[in-house]
């Protein structure tokens, strides 16, 4: 019975984690109970959590009679969890001629100047089994119409995605082995780890310019990736890091985007995406992505619709495939508390379109355990043989401030944005949001 109280403990554990809505004991009140019942001692207690369990020895206890308690594991049950998060928003905008400038999204155009609801999300997860996990994510964003979007606008499908009632996620995670998880359904492509980060925990109000440019987002697809446990680097703050040497992943996804439900151009998106953690500090990365675009209402085209028998459509030969995009991500962050840097550079090209590029450096100073000061530096060129006004440069700076830790946090941003040619346009913008996790 030499064994006896790492069987114990072992399985105290294992019940102790399992489905959160079907508990009814906390660790610490069955820590009690055990105690009570004479199966440990608080000395036992104390070894166990400074992992010292091979000091435990069995010894008789006569309230026993003789008799063995062990609290042994179970199959893990199905669990059921949900969580939402709300960010209402105000923003002001210089209103000059936007038509000329590079916009991040659909919310720093001139109808979002005011207040909104940037984000509301919703989403229920959990295991089926021990190796089974499930993720489903709804989103009610901003103005629920997106028909007050102008089609006739640069990226008018970019910013449709950022709009109205959308699934965001829906896929399982099987672990098929201690290395290898396989993530099956609509989820965030493995390319950007910027771009992966989970949401709720940026520590600006949207991110880098190029990553909504340029990254692959959400596909619908499958992808071969090493178990993940955290998030990168330090710019989340208060978040457990994944501090494992080495992350990789190999997908394939449709390449049209979420939300379309069919393959519609016959071709497919593959990307890698490889991350090496050299030290506890420093994190180094990159990705690559093939892709195949074309059709007439395709995302990563850039630039003007134009007008064809009533509706707006973007010019494509035959509406056959006509670009072959190839895309690298190169990516670092270094945290060396309280300071936290991060780099991403993503770039572009194609057999039937130019080159474009973009990069962000972005720092986080921890001032207290609660209050942390943002800035970020981005610059974003859509046509490197074109210099005009859509050409930009981007200083932002900002604080948030950890009312409630990711809970609760209030945000605010100011950014500079500057055009790298020709005549300055009047578009700073400053946006302010509050988070609420429920």
């Amino acid at each position: 019975m030499k064994n006896l109280y790492c069987v114990v403990f072992l399985g105290f554990f294992l019940f102790a984690g399992a489905g959160n809505c079907l508990a009814e004991l906390t660790a610490e009140e069955l820590l009690q109970v055990l105690i009570e019942k004479g199966i440990v001692t608080e000395d036992d207690i104390i070894k166990i959590r400074q992992g010292r369990i091979k000091e435990i020895k069995k010894e008789q206890k006569p309230s026993l009679n003789e008799k063995e308690f062990v609290v042994k594991s179970a199959r893990k049950p199905m669990t059921c969890n949900f969580k939402g998060r709300v960010q209402p928003r105000y923003t002001h905008i210089e209103n000059g001629d936007l038509n000329e400038v590079t916009h991040q999204n659909a919310f720093d155009d001139s109808e979002f100047d005011g207040f909104s609801m940037r984000r509301v999300r919703l989403r229920w997860y959990g295991d089926v089994t021990e190796r089974w996990k499930y993720h489903v994510q709804l989103s009610v964003d901003g103005d629920h119409n997106e028909d007050n979007l102008d089609p006739a606008t640069p990226d008018y499908e970019l910013k449709k995605q950022d709009i109205g009632v959308k699934l965001q996620d829906a896929y399982f995670v099987y672990k098929a082995h201690p290395l290898i998880n396989i993530r099956v359904g609509q989820f965030k492509s493995r390319f950007s780890p910027s771009y992966t980060t989970a949401g709720p925990q940026l520590p600006l109000c949207e991110r880098a310019l190029v990553i909504d440019k340029l990254a692959r987002k959400r596909e619908i697809g499958i992808s071969l990736e090493s178990p993940r446990k955290g998030e990168w680097d330090g710019r989340t703050q208060g978040a457990k890091i994944h501090d494992a040497p080495f992350f990789y992943a190999i997908g394939l996804y449709n390449g049209n985007s979420f939300n379309r439900m069919r393959n519609d151009n016959e071709n497919f998106m593959v990307s890698g995406m490889f991350l090496w953690r050299p030290s506890p500090h420093l994190v180094l990365g990159t990705s690559y992505a093939y892709d195949q675009t074309g059709y007439d209402y395709e995302t990563t085209v850039l630039g003007r619709a134009e007008e064809v028998d009533g509706y707006y459509a973007y010019p494509i030969a035959h509406h056959k495939v006509a670009n072959n995009l190839q895309l690298w991500d190169f990516n670092c962050a270094f945290d060396w508390k309280p300071v936290h840097l991060q780099f991403e550079y993503i770039t572009q090209d194609g057999n039937k379109s130019k080159r474009q590029y973009g990069y962000g450096i972005q720092a986080q100073i921890d001032l207290t355990d609660n209050f942390q000061l943002t800035a970020r530096y981005d610059e974003f060129d859509p046509n490197v043989d074109v210099d005009n006004t859509l050409d930009s440069r981007w200083y932002t700076v900002g604080y948030n401030w950890f009312i409630h830790g990711q809970d609760i946090k209030w945000q605010l941003n100011y950014s500079f944005r500057k055009e790298m040619h020709g005549e300055d346009i009047d578009n700073d913008i400053l946006v302010t949001h509050f988070q609420v996790l429920f």
